[in-house]
Order: structure tokens, then sequence, then C-alpha cells
């Protein structure tokens, strides 16, 4: 490759060779060692197929880019024949019984030989064929016009070369709270809050609100602030919010909330949908959250399947088009969010860019408006590149350059902001066209896969998933993904984040174009055999797609189960009830999920390279195939949401695997042979067996999360040989092995997240010299604790948060966390406080500034502010009379060093 590089003019190798850099791949030559692209991370398109997802003013250029992309191309359709070479050798390392002993050198020797020099001829040819097709092109510029193609060539601004790596930090990166759509908020909290008689509800039928506008508007964002509100004053019984991609069947909508509501991390198989809403949501005042696209028909079969809760409940659907009036006995208002005015605009916008700047707040509103045209999601977006721009010459190029177009203004400021990108940021972002429109995505697991994909590559002091939270946080800033749910009491590791339809409808368009990804989102059944990454959206005919050969996959995604193919907008709720109950149906289950189970395991065997499984809501039976032993590449396994309970042996051969995710699933036990992975980095599931013996994993991050037997032999060996775990949850802490946990606890130096739950929790974890980098620690159950364990002081310099759930504490516990120097939020929750009066007089908490109050017998909460310097926030709830306050403390407070106070029944007081 470099021999075809140093072919082209000046320009083209270096856009060549900057792009093949910035993407972390390795620019490849017909002279280096082929014994390079044999390795795990070999050779790899120059440019990962992404070479329609830059702009390219020369047409030369552009020829040579994507020329660079064919010959990889070629490289990756010859490489299965260089990888089968290791197929030769067995577990040990060593040539396989096929061969005599005193042969087996020679015959290694000449089986590399041959494959090198195949390799070698293929691609020297490839790439003479391409020089010569350049210059032909050169030699021709008149005949394609390439000189007047370059006089129209107009510059714009330098797109970013790096990534700014904010100063700010990923849980503070919330939505920026910018007062829009302001009638339309005390709109939806009158309706949300009054009671049913003033709606005229009929029967106890929940009232269902419409919230409808065009994409953008900001519906989501509107109406996820409020439920947020209400959650933490206790307004509703059972409140869930969950987010579905564009048009699923009411079966599936049903499904995920029942799973939003299921505790415990338990999967609810589709035979129990109707049992579980009937258990959880019968006489019960709810507040169900639909953000989706939803036919009237399914929304009418949703309506149908809720049981008759208590007065009050209510059910908000988000949609773009104007929704469908539902049956006559429910009560129906709707409320339309429109784009803001020039004036709000421009607010909005400098609200987003959180700076201070003259050159900013001196443009008209006009210009706001007119590149925007008061839509929320495109001053989001502008802000965002401008955040980026640090010269006033930049950002006047920008609004020129912006206000140009009169067509299509969010399709320009998406191609924009993307083609501003840093080159290592393009492949993060194109990837989450993978996921389907309008749903949550883990951070933590999206990381993972961006580490498996090979994007990330860890540096000096940063681990590849450190460099993967940069690129997040550097997406965030530039809005072009939101942050959606982060806990006050809990880490990053529980954030989850998502894209807007706009931008997702952006990102799939250009990563088809790259050939970066093909989507499976119809009926129709497409050619893929070239494709690396699938990603099957749709949901019916769904593995159709997988019935012929895939040879060069690296990545597949899967969610939603499939749905038969009967007209399912007939579907009613009493023939729902057959179906389910039908002996037919349950042979139709039968025959669908070994179709599944098939091709899952041809794909197996078809797929050598596969790097990356990611299958949500699928049902592939009670065991795993033990053909997953094949995919030898594979990096990241991801199986959730399901009825799976078993994982086979051969998971062993995986030895290249970094992530396994069985979370919402029946695994509870994982094969001895998993545990001898020495790649393994982050192992996701709920409450697994920790066996006694593993491998050294010394490359474990995280373990979420095990419950612990009796180790009587300790936990030395196993828990305590993690030595770079950063995140644990272990659960059934006892007295039979709290003390080998605690020996083992003291060799994991590097945990930064630290969640406890058992019936005897130690207090020992808040003196232990080790735990000097644990930054986040949930403790639930009793805690064990003694004045004397702690008058010699705390030993947890970093600890930031602190959440105690049942552990029954005391006025004497509380005093002592005064002497943790970094606490700035501390929880109380449910059973954590034993005493009657709570009160922050006589010890100083330098750091604190969140306080969250909920326990059952409190009748008194007393805090000096010259005590508590720093505090922001206090939040007191009891659960007997159901009753919230906030209370937000001012700079003016804080120098008057006033006392705030607050007993039952009554408000917060300030005195």
């Amino acid at each position: 490759m470099l021999t075809f590089v140093k072919g082209l003019d000046n320009e083209a190798s270096a856009y060549i060779v900057d792009e093949a850099r910035g993407r972390h791949r390795c620019v490849w030559t017909s002279s280096c060692s082929v014994d390079m692209i044999g390795t795990r991370n070999g050779l790899i398109c120059v440019l990962d197929g992404d070479t329609g997802a830059v702009t390219v003013a020369n047409p030369a250029t552009r020829v040579a880019v994507r020329a660079a992309a064919a010959v990889t191309g070629v490289a990756l359709a010859v490489l299965p024949r260089r990888v089968h070479v290791p197929c030769y050798f067995n577990k040990s390392g060593t040539f396989d019984a096929m061969y005599p002993l005193w042969i087996r050198p020679t015959a290694k020797l000449v089986t590399t030989f041959t494959t090198q020099a195949h390799i070698r001829h293929k691609l020297s040819r490839k790439i003479k064929a391409i020089n010569s097709r350049l210059e032909d092109i050169i030699e021709n510029k008149h005949k394609y016009k390439i000189e007047e193609a370059n006089t129209r060539t107009t510059g714009t601004w330098k797109a970013s070369t790096s990534i700014s790596y904010t100063h700010k930090k990923l849980e503070y990166l919330h939505e920026s709270d910018v007062p829009i759509h302001v009638e339309e908020r005390k709109k939806l909290e009158k309706v949300l809050l009054t009671t049913p008689e003033d709606l005229h509800g009929k029967e106890h039928n929940p009232v269902i609100i419409s919230v409808f506008g065009k994409s953008g508007v900001g519906k989501t964002t509107l109406v996820r602030k409020i439920f947020k509100e209400i959650g933490k004053q206790k307004q509703f019984d059972i409140p869930a919010m969950e987010c579905f991609a564009p048009y699923l069947s009411a079966t599936n909508i049903l499904q995920q909330i029942v799973q939003k509501l299921t505790t415990d991390d338990q999967d609810c198989p589709r035979n129990m949908v109707l049992e579980n809403l009937e258990r959880k949501l019968k006489e019960q005042k709810y507040l169900l959250v639909i953000d989706g696209e939803v036919s009237g028909i399914e929304l009418n079969n949703i309506l149908s399947t809720l049981p008759i809760g208590h007065a009050g409940s209510r059910i908000v659907h988000i949609t773009e088009s104007k929704p469908e009036e539902p049956p006559s006995n429910y009560h129906h208002v709707t409320i339309e969010l429109k784009t803001i005015d020039k004036s709000i605009s421009k607010k909005m916008f400098l609200h987003h860019m959180e700076v201070q700047n003259l050159d900013l707040e001196n443009h008209e509103d006009d210009i706001i408006f007119q590149i925007t045209g008061g839509l929320p999601l495109a001053i989001a977006l502008l802000s965002g590149l401008m955040k980026t721009k640090e010269s006033t010459g930049e950002w006047q190029k920008v609004f020129e350059y912006l206000k140009s177009k009169q067509s299509k203004q969010i399709d320009d400021m998406l191609s924009i902001c993307f083609d501003d990108l840093p080159h290592e940021l393009k492949c993060c972002f194109l990837y989450l066209a993978a996921f389907p429109a309008n749903v949550t995505i883990e951070a933590r697991s999206l990381v993972s896969m961006w580490a498996a994909e090979g994007f990330l590559r860890s540096k000096v002091g940063k681990s590849m998933e450190d460099i993967g939270y940069f690129y997040l946080k550097e997406l965030s800033a530039r809005n072009l993904v939101s942050l959606v749910q982060m806990d006050d009491d809990s880490n990053v590791s529980n954030m989850t984040v998502t894209i807007q339809n706009k931008v997702h409808e952006f990102l799939q368009f250009e990563a088809h174009e790259a050939s970066f990804l093909e989507v499976h989102s119809g009926d129709d059944i497409p050619t893929l055999t070239s494709a690396r990454r699938l990603s099957l959206q749709n949901y019916t005919d769904k593995y159709a797609v997988l019935a012929n050969p895939l040879p060069k996959l690296r990545s597949i995604f899967s969610q939603f189960e499939q749905e038969p193919k009967e007209e399912l907008e007939t579907m009613t709720k009493s023939i729902q009830a057959y179906v389910c109950c039908s002996p037919q149906q349950g042979t139709i289950a039968s025959m669908q999920k070994k179709n599944i189970k098939s091709h899952i395991k041809e794909l197996l065997h078809g797929s050598e390279f596969l790097r990356v499984i990611n299958i949500q809501g699928i049902e592939i039976g009670n065991r795993l195939t033990r053909a997953i032993g094949k995919a030898v590449h594979l990096q990241y396994l991801g199986i959730t949401s399901c009825s799976l309970e078993n994982i086979p042996s051969s998971i062993g051969n995986l030895t290249s695997l970094q992530t396994l995710d069985v979370r919402e699933t029946k695994v509870r036990k994982l094969p001895k042979a998993f545990w001898m992975i020495k790649t393994l980095r982050h192992v996701f599931g709920f409450i697994l067996k920790l066996p006694k013996q593993t491998v050294n994993l010394k490359q474990l991050h995280t373990l979420d999360s095990i419950e612990l037997e009796d180790f009587e032999q300790g936990l030395d060996n196993t828990l305590g040989e993690m030595i770079h775990l950063e995140g644990l949850v272990i659960w059934k802490i006892s007295n039979r092995n709290v003390e080998a946990l605690l020996s083992a606890l003291r060799k994991l130096e590097s945990l930064k997240t630290l969640n406890l739950q058992g019936n005897n929790i130690t207090s020992s974890v808040f003196t232990t010299l080790f735990l000097r980098r644990l930054k986040f620690m949930v403790l639930d159950g009793e805690l064990d604790f003694s004045s004397d364990k702690l008058n010699n002081g705390l030993a947890l310099p970093n600890l930031t948060m602190l959440t105690l759930k049942e552990t029954k504490v005391t006025q004497e516990f509380i005093n002592k966390l005064a002497k943790l120097p970094s606490l700035v939020t501390l929880a109380l929750c449910l059973g954590s406080y034993k005493d009657q009066e709570l009160v922050f007089f006589s010890n100083k908490f330098r750091c604190l500034k969140k306080l969250k109050v909920d326990v059952e017998k409190l009748k008194k909460v007393e805090i000096k502010l010259s005590m508590l310097p720093k505090l922001k926030k206090l939040e007191i709830r009891t659960h007997d009379s159901h009753h919230y306050q906030e209370h937000e403390v001012t700079h003016q407070e804080h120098e008057q060093k006033t006392v705030i106070s607050w007993k039952k029944e009554n408000a917060i007081q300030v005195e």
C-alpha cells in the first residue's frame, strides 16, 4: 500500500495516511511481513470502509481514497486463507496429529510460505491495476474536469484534528436546563397532577396524554424532566418511562415495560408478560411514558391489555405526528410542541455555549434563528460545533456557510458537525447507527464494543475504557449524543445515552454510504455477503438475511423478538389470550426457536472473523450452542433479556474474549473454562457464582455481579488476584465469608466502584488503607459498626459518593463520615438510619454538596450551614405520608450561616 500511496500526489497521499493513522489503522505495504496480518489485530480496511463518510474536495483524492479501500478490501477477501493456518494447531499450540511428528516443522513452513506468496502476488496485481488507473486519470485531467472542479471548491474552516478532552467530568454532562416550552410544561404538569374527577375519567381508566411535534423540537427532553421531578415526589406508585424503536408491536412494547418494572435484573419471558403486568399495575396508581412511534392499532392493543389501576393513573405518549383518538372511554389530552422564537433561540444557544462571549452575544437574534429555524436540536448542534472553534474568524465562517444553505437546514448542520469530528471519533459515532432509533444505550457496554472493534487504543496512563469515555464525553459536549439517565446516587457506570431520531437517521445513511454498516430493517432480503457489520432491526423475516453465508462479518446486532407473520393489526386482547394458550402456537414458537438456533449456529460456522455479537431480547433457547467456540476472534459477547440458562464449556476457546454480558437472563453459573480466559476485561451478569479457582485475571476491570458462598479457603487466589478490578458488585455477604472478602479487598487497590449487599457488612471497608482510589460505594445491608473501629479515622480519601440502604446506622456513625475529605453526595435510603433525629451541628463536612434523606422513622432534621459550607441541595422524603421536599441552598443562606430545619409533616424552614 505504501507503494500505491507514494504514486499519488501530495494531497492524496497525505490525506490517506492521515485518515489511516487517525482511525488507528495500519497502512499496509506489499513488502511488509504477511505475519502482521495474521495477528488478531491484523490488516483491516485502511479507512474501515468509511471512505464515503468524509468530505474530499479533490476528485483525484477522492478516487485515491476509494482505491485504497478497494485494495484493502481485496486483502480482506484473501485474508481468510492466511488465518486458516492457525487452525492446524491444537489448543496447546502444537501441530495437529494429522501430521506425523517428524514432518510437522516442514509442513508448517510450507503452508505458511505458500500462503504468503499467494497473498503478495494477488495484492501486487491489484495495486498495479489501481496505479495504472490513477495514472490514466492524471494524464486526462481535462476529461475528468479536475481543474475546474478545484477552482469551484471553496474552503470554510479547519476541521478539528484532535479531541479537546473537556475538563468537565462525564457525570456532570447533563442535559442543559433551558427554559423553553414554558406554557406547554405547565399544561403537562397540570394534567399529570390533576385528579381524575376534574378530567372526567371513566371507570378509572388512565388518562391518555399525547405530546407531539416535529423531530428535534424537544418533546422527550421536556417529558423526561417532568417525569424525574414527579418521580422524586412519589406522586405515583408505579412510574416507568421507556424509549422504543419506531413501530414496535404491542407485545414487544409491553414486554419492555414489564422488564423495566422487574427488579433484581431478572428476565421477563414473553409468555409471562400479561400475568406480570396484571400483578404489578392492578389497583396501583401508575404513570407510564411511552416514547416512540406507535400505530393507533397497537396503542389500542396496549390500552386494552393494561389492567385497571387506581384513580389518577396516566399514560403519556410521545410521538411526532398528531395522534389518533383513543377509545371513547379514555380521556385524551394533546399537547403540541412547536419551534421557539428568535429571542429564546439566542438565549438557548448562549446557554448551551456555557461561556460568556461578547462576539457571540452581539450577533443579532435573526442569525441564530435563520440558521436553526428555531428548532432546539439545530440550536444544540450549532452550539456544540461553535464550542470547538476558538477564533472569531472561524465563528464567522461557520455562520456565513450555514446562512448560505437555504434548504434542509438540519441535514446541513449534521453533515458539518460530522465532518468537523476528529478522525478517531468518526468510527465511534458511526457505530451508533447499529442500534435502533430512539433506544437508550448503556455507556459502558458501548465503550466495550468500541474496544472490541479496535477503535480504542490505550495511551500512557489511560486504559482503552478511559479513552472510550473521553470519546463519549466529546460527543456529548458537541450535543451529538445525549445523556438521558444519571442517578444522583450512582456512578457513571449506570449512565445511558441516546441519539436523537434525526441524528440517527443521518448516521444510518452515512454508515450505509460508507459501507461501514448494513442495517436490515425491512421485509426485503438484501444480499450482504460482503457485509462486515450487520444490524437486524426488523420484526418479520428477521433471520432470512442470515440464510446466505457472511464470510467477512465482524459484528452482528439484533434487538427485539421476531413477530409472527399474521396481521398484527387485527390482533385483539382475546386473540392474544387464545394465541398464548393455543397448542398450535406452542408448535410455531418451537419451530421459530429452532430456526433461530440453527441460524446462529450456521452464522458461527460461516463467519469466523466475528468480533462482536450483541443479541438483546431474542429467545435462543435455554442453552447457547457449542458452536460459539468456533468464533475464536470474538471479543464481545452480549446475550441479554432472554431465558438463556446455560453457557457451554466451549466458550473457553474464545481466547480473545474481553466482555461477556448475560444480564436479564437466567444464567447464574459460568463454566470453569470461561474463568480461564486471560483476556477478560468485563463480566456482566446477575449474582453469578464465583468459582473456587480461576486463572490470573489481571486484566479484569468489571465484575458485576457475583455471590459469595462459604469460602473457607479464602478469596485471595480468586478475587484477590484481580488486581486491576475497578468495578465490583457482590451479593449475599454473610458472617461465613465476610472475613475472606475483606482479605481479598485489601489486594484490590484499583477499585473505583464498590457495591456490597448482604446481612453483615463490616465497617472495616471504611478503614482499610488499600481502597484509597475508591470513588463510589453502595452498602445494602446491616452495617457491623463499632465506634472503636473508626476512632483512628477513615481511609477513603477519594470517596465522593456514598449510598446507604438498610444499614441501620446511628447519629454517631454519620458524625464519623465527616472525616471523609472528598465526600460530595450522601444518600440515606430506606432503612439506612434508625434514630429519630438527624443533625449536622458539630462535625464539618467540607465538600458535601447534596444530602438525600429517605427514611421511615425520622422526625427531625437540622443542618447548620457552617458545618456544610458547600451544600447545594437537600432532599427529604417520608414514606408513611409520601411527603417529599426539596430545597436549593442559596449563596445568601451560606453567607448568613443559617440553620435549615425540618420536622415531620412540616415544610423545610430556613432560620
